[in-house]
């Protein structure tokens, strides 16, 4: 028998070479160094992030994704928006880089607060606003917190959301921010739900998030498959939803019935509350 028959019996085929076994070990070595590194290193955030948690008495989640695969998933004029954030260290990024997403939860009680209505049938406002109020909150506590971490851990903050800016239409707004969303999909913290927020196991899509652009090497999470099934509690709870294939711009409409509301922030939050108490995933779905 040729040799060259032989090779494949005593090695592994690497690329367009065969590696000995002791080269298959030092490979295999140095595959799992950095594996554990960057293990490692996802450790350390996860712990940073649930202590500055336990210190404001919440709940949360944290992953991390691969930066490519975010940016092809974003819409063109976020991918933009990407760019112009991470500067000349764009490219690096591109082959490199990670990024950290991070969801707070919301209480219990804020979610249970929304659309609760009056003996009249018209909404309690002041009830509804407890909603409105935590999540100016949670965006504050998520831009603090993921400051932090870009300063702790080097990185670039992506602020929960952008709060205080007036649009005509509510596609001027996709170039002023990224979605967090698409990150924590690809974080796998959750799976697009049919209200087109990411529905985690435990916390429902009752979640905040922000994110943090890094070079810090980082194991990267994997998309959650979409679970939802037959369910159709957030799609009932919402006409915009329910009719979303039939509109021109469900998006715009449920912008302007948001800001008809005249609630102390534009959040509507009926689709979450669905999910959250009538989903067939309610008895699963626990907030504090």
């Amino acid at each position: 028998m040729r040799a060259t028959a032989l090779a494949p019996l005593f090695g592994v085929k690497y690329g367009r070479a065969f590696l000995s076994l002791g080269e298959r070990v030092i490979v295999s070595f140095s595959g799992k160094k950095v594996y554990m590194e960057r293990a490692q290193n996802f450790q350390r955030v996860k712990s940073f992030f649930g202590s500055e948690l336990a210190e404001i008495g919440y709940d949360g989640v944290v992953g991390t994704a691969e930066f490519k695969r975010v940016y092809h998933d974003l819409m063109p004029v976020q991918r933009s928006r990407v760019e112009n954030i991470c500067g000349d260290q764009f490219q690096n990024l591109i082959k490199n880089g990670s990024i950290i997403c991070m969801g707070i939860a919301y209480p219990g009680h804020a979610i249970e607060s929304i659309d609760v209505r009056l003996c009249d049938g018209t909404f309690n406002k002041d009830l509804w606003n407890v909603y409105a109020k935590e999540y100016h909150k949670l965006n504050r506590v998520l831009d603090m917190i993921s400051e932090k971490i870009a300063d702790q851990f080097g990185g670039i903050s992506i602020p929960a959301t952008v709060e205080g800016i007036v649009v005509k239409n509510v596609e001027e707004y996709y170039a002023m921010t990224v979605s967090h969303r698409v990150v924590a999909e690809n974080a796998g913290l959750g799976w697009r739900g049919k209200n087109e927020l990411v529905v985690n196991e435990k916390f429902s899509c009752a979640l905040r998030f922000a994110s943090v652009i890094t070079n810090l090497p980082m194991i990267h999470g994997k998309k959650v498959r979409v679970s939802c099934k037959k369910c159709k509690a957030c799609l009932e709870a919402c006409p915009f939803l329910k009719n979303k294939d039939k509109l021109e711009n469900y998006r715009e409409d449920c912008r302007r019935y948001i800001i008809q509301l005249h609630l102390d922030a534009e959040v509507c939050g009926k689709c979450i509350k669905a999910c959250y108490l009538n989903s067939i995933f309610s008895k699963r779905f626990k907030l504090r």
